[in-house]
């Protein structure tokens, strides 16, 4: 099994894009790029150099859609659901690709590369209201991540004191099942009702440091972007999007930051033939 490149992650994450695209295309559902994604779609006109995966966006009842009906000729799979550790899809190339990760508990084994899929739903739109909301999509974000790090067995091989810390992650965590703390996750998520908000958020895979409290009219309308020499969706407020984020994007990163994100733990590689 050969390992693959930064080169070779990014080109069957691009492959795996190119079909999404093409499928919601075909059925008339919507998405965009996201994240780091869609800014090396501006600042780049594709990858961010040192980047190594593919985010997208879309509104729930598109995301619903899209995770009930995708189907592949090519070995894509959807892992989503019950299906996953994560309240948030994967799109996995599951024929010619694996992973292997140091992270026991974040079960990639059988994936394959993967693009992230976040579901955009409506938040409330007083601030305190969507902060409130965000620290309670932050706590279930602590306990999922408890939970997932409790799954390993106790080994010594993880050393005397490795195994002492594992056996009290799962005295803590004995009563918490990853399915339910993402349910409970999900209906957070879900829980405004879109006729009754201005607002919308990110909040499957919530982060403290990047607010997402974004008008709802930013994913009315979508625009082509440049991306590795193919056109690819963006919400048409992208620069509004990608400011709130980020602030001044285009600006590049100090170097030392410019690192590809999951080499530290997890490795992807070329199935045998």
């Amino acid at each position: 099994m050969k390992q693959m490149t930064l080169k070779d992650i990014q080109q069957v994450s691009l492959e795996i894009l190119k079909e999404v695209h093409s499928f919601c295309t075909e059925n008339g559902i919507q998405y965009s790029l996201a994240y780091g994604t869609l800014l090396g779609a501006i600042r780049h006109k594709g990858f961010i150099p040192w980047d190594d995966d593919i985010d997208i966006y879309m509104t729930r009842p598109n995301y619903e859609r899209f995770v009930k009906t995708f189907r592949s000729a090519n070995g894509l799979k959807v892992i989503a659901k019950q299906d996953s550790y994560i309240a948030f899809a994967r799109i996995c190339d599951t024929q010619k690709t694996g992973t292997c990760t140091t992270l026991p508990w974040t079960k990639v084994e059988g994936t394959g590369m993967w693009i992230d899929l976040f579901p955009i739903d409506p938040v409330e739109d007083d601030a305190d209201t969507y902060q409130a909301k965000l620290q309670k999509a932050l706590d279930l974000y602590d306990r999922q991540l408890g939970a997932r790090r409790a799954l390993p067995s106790v080994s010594l091989k993880l050393g005397l004191k490795g195994a002492l810390k594992q056996v009290c992650r799962k005295l803590k965590y004995r009563n918490c099942r990853l399915s339910d703390i993402n349910v409970q996750l999900e209906q957070l998520c879900t829980s405004a009702a879109a006729s009754a908000t201005a607002h919308c958020t990110q909040l499957a895979c919530p982060d403290a440091n990047c607010i997402e409290h974004l008008p709802a009219d930013y994913f009315n309308d979508y625009v082509d972007v440049d991306f590795e020499g193919n056109k690819f969706k963006a919400i048409k407020q992208w620069d509004a999007c990608l400011s709130k984020l980020y602030g001044d994007y285009m600006q590049l990163p100090p170097e030392e930051d410019r690192r590809q994100h999951s080499c530290d733990h997890t490795q992807f590689y070329w199935k045998a033939e």
